[in-house]
């Protein structure tokens, strides 16, 4: 039976989280560089981040009324994964 606290996954969205702006701030960069300052590119890149802002926030209001204290059972004697 192996225990684990239910935050421990806030550490794996983190991770998500630093590669996703670190590709984001690649993309952006790259259109810097290459002089691609068009109104597609533009469009496109606008779209992706405020659909990306709108997740975060939507992410961040699910998450606030989680309790992250809660312990995470895998293969305990009621299953596969549950929570106490």
């Amino acid at each position: 039976m192996a225990n684990f606290p239910f935050y421990y996954i806030l550490f794996a969205y983190l991770i998500f989280l630093a590669i996703f702006f670190i590709f984001s701030f690649a993309n952006i960069s790259h259109l810097y560089a290459t002089g691609t300052f068009t109104l597609p590119a533009f469009a496109v890149t606008s779209i992706v981040s405020i659909w990306c802002v709108l997740i975060l926030g939507a992410t961040l209001v699910s998450l606030a009324n989680v309790n992250w204290n809660t312990t995470v059972v895998l293969l305990g004697p009621a299953g596969f994964v549950t929570f106490q």
